[in-house]
């Protein structure tokens, strides 16, 4: 009876001495079991600043974490910085919290929630429309074709586009299926400017992150 009375003190003390912080960390992830996801996510910055990139699970009881806190920072990437893949896990149907600040600057800082797949791998997207920068979560897709590029495009502004002489439009936080072309440098035009791609390959597949200047930023589909 005694060594048992000792056995529930030392227990005690034990949490006692950890953090509130740490034992719900350490439940959280008591909590996750087999029920989890554990995807691959490509930072990509495709605005004018450089941005801070955070995520965050959201909390299974209490009030949500502030996943602009330094604890749930991930990295920095520069403008045209090449993208930035990491390895996340969050609990089953529920949500991430998404947040990019640009740094050295004041004000332009962008925040969502965003649901996901088991075993899927995404684009998380920092874009710019004007001075405000936003988040999209694009599930990363391929359609490879011999002899031929493929591109979805991503349209940070208002935009027109032109395949091969067939044209449409797409808003801004529009994403088109995917389109094919073999000429790089003619094949393409984004409003009414030709976009060079020679530097693209077939066989490959492309995001194209698009704004009325033209090819805003492009990335490789994993």
């Amino acid at each position: 009876m005694k060594s048992h009375w000792l056995l529930l003190t030392t227990a005690a003390l034990f949490l006692s001495a950890c953090s509130s912080d740490d034992l719900e960390e350490e439940l959280e992830t008591i909590n996750f079991g087999s029920d989890y996801y554990k995807n691959d996510y490509y930072l990509l910055n495709a605005t004018d600043y450089e941005l801070d990139y955070h995520i965050a699970n959201t909390q299974l009881n209490g009030d949500e974490r502030d996943v602009a806190d330094d604890d749930y920072y991930l990295t920095t990437l520069a403008k045209d910085a090449q993208q930035y893949a990491i390895t996340h896990e969050s609990n089953a149907n529920r949500k991430l919290s998404l947040y990019v600040a640009a740094r050295n600057v004041f004000g332009p800082v962008a925040q969502k929630k965003v649901e996901v797949e088991y075993d899927h791998a995404y684009h998380v997207v920092a874009w710019q429309n004007a001075a405000q920068i936003n988040i999209s979560l694009i599930e990363q897709q391929q359609d490879n074709q011999d002899n031929a590029y493929a591109l979805r495009i991503f349209a940070a502004e208002p935009i027109q586009v032109s395949i091969k002489g067939h044209a449409f439009s797409l808003d801004a936080g529009e994403l088109s299926a995917f389109v094919h072309g073999s000429d790089c440098d003619s094949d393409i035009k984004i409003a009414q400017k030709n976009v060079d791609l020679c530097t693209i390959s077939f066989n490959r597949s492309y995001l194209l992150v698009a704004n009325q200047q033209g090819l805003a930023a492009l990335y490789t589909e994993q």
